[in-house]
């Protein structure tokens, strides 16, 4: 194999490398962005039943205050009630006290039924809160691993870049920026082997009197489909 192809397999291997841990580090804060938006999540839903504790709580005043009313209400129709002088007004009263009274009674069944909805979202509130307690916790937790783990990947990073610069000096400039640029292009594999004629990045056949060519290793081919820089698979690398 000729010295320079060897010598961009072995660039390829640390770019790989490197493109490899940088995915890695770029995944690192999935779980924490995912824990953060569930706190987001406990956050709206705990005002969503402030909201709903609000309009019970005033639901509640409003009748306790219309219950108060109609208990004047009727405190008033029953002193009438004695000084009434025709069975037809002591019917008619009476049929009105009679309809007050259960009224209040719908209206204290209310209030009971609210003060229970509203201990209800009260503790529902207080549940949501220990819920973002324990995801904050949580985030907490794993924010810390992220920056430690940050820190490694960075160190690796670092160490096969500087490997990288060293290696990259024994390849001519021409064919250094042609790699450069398949690199980018091509996710980073810009060395391809062809088995039995044909490009195995591609799957395109290499044209016969290229192929032979390619056997003789004189010197650096390109795929002319994908333009990888291509080498017979009999060839170890």
């Amino acid at each position: 194999m000729k010295p320079e192809l060897s010598i961009l397999v072995r660039l390829q291997g640390i770019d790989l490398e490197i493109r490899k841990l940088k995915a890695e580090k770029e995944r690192l804060p999935e779980r924490y962005d995912a824990l953060s938006e569930t706190i987001e999540q406990k956050e709206a839903e705990i005002e969503e039943l402030k909201d709903k504790l609000a309009d019970l709580r005033t639901r509640k005043t409003e009748v306790e205050d219309e219950l108060e009313l109609e208990l004047e209400r009727l405190k008033k129709s029953q002193q009438k009630l004695s000084a009434v002088k025709t069975g037809r007004e002591f019917q008619a009263l009476s049929k009105e006290i009679e309809e007050i009274k259960k009224a209040n009674k719908a209206r204290e069944d209310e209030i009971l039924q609210l003060e229970e909805d509203i201990d209800t979202l009260k503790k529902e509130v207080e549940s949501r809160k220990k819920e973002i307690e324990g995801y904050e916790k949580e985030a907490a937790a794993e924010k810390k691993h992220i920056n430690a783990k940050e820190k490694e990947y960075d160190k690796k990073i670092a160490s096969l870049t500087k490997e990288r610069d060293e290696v990259a000096k024994e390849v001519k400039p021409d064919l250094l920026a042609r790699y450069n640029f398949l690199a980018d292009k091509r996710g980073g594999v810009v060395i391809a082997a062809v088995d039995q004629g044909v490009c195995s990045a591609c799957n395109m056949n290499i044209p016969p009197q290229m192929f032979n060519e390619l056997l003789r290793e004189e010197r650096i081919l390109f795929c002319p489909s994908c333009q990888r820089i291509i080498y017979a698979l009999k060839t170890k690398i």
